[in-house]
């Protein structure tokens, strides 16, 4: 089972994402969604639940996706959980820094399943489905 951590201080965007990756992952083994507001809660629940990916949004209180992407790429337990950055501060200097901090992606808000799909894809290592079924 994949466990798969959405971070954003807003719960629409919460079930938002959710939902893309639902569709994104149908078909695949069961997923495991856990949910923080900001980037300390995230960090609490990581901490002692092991996820296999974390989306997370750049500006939220708290604690901000850049902050807590630093303390995941610095904490020997984190450091290896690819982080997909979602944002709507969409700049190429942005996502220059993102990715040297450690993010795996950067994508820009609103997310959406084709754009999702790819990185998930690549990042959980689920080959796509060519409609034979291999």
């Amino acid at each position: 089972m994949k466990k798969i951590m959405i971070v954003d201080d807003s719960s629409t965007s919460r079930m938002f994402v959710k939902r893309c990756l639902q569709t994104v992952l149908s078909g695949q083994d069961e997923t495991e969604y856990l949910e923080a507001g900001n980037g300390k809660e995230a960090l609490a629940k990581m901490k002692a639940t092991p996820v296999d990916l974390a989306l997370i949004d750049l500006n939220m209180p708290v604690m901000d996706g850049a902050t807590l992407l630093r303390w995941m790429k610095s904490s020997p337990k984190l450091t290896l959980i690819p982080v997909v950055v979602i944002t709507s501060v969409d700049s190429p200097a942005n996502r220059d820094e993102l990715l040297k901090l450690g993010a795996s992606h950067v994508l820009s808000k609103p997310v959406a399943p084709a754009k999702l799909m790819p990185v998930i894809h690549e990042i959980l290592d689920i080959q796509a489905d060519d409609g034979f079924g291999f």
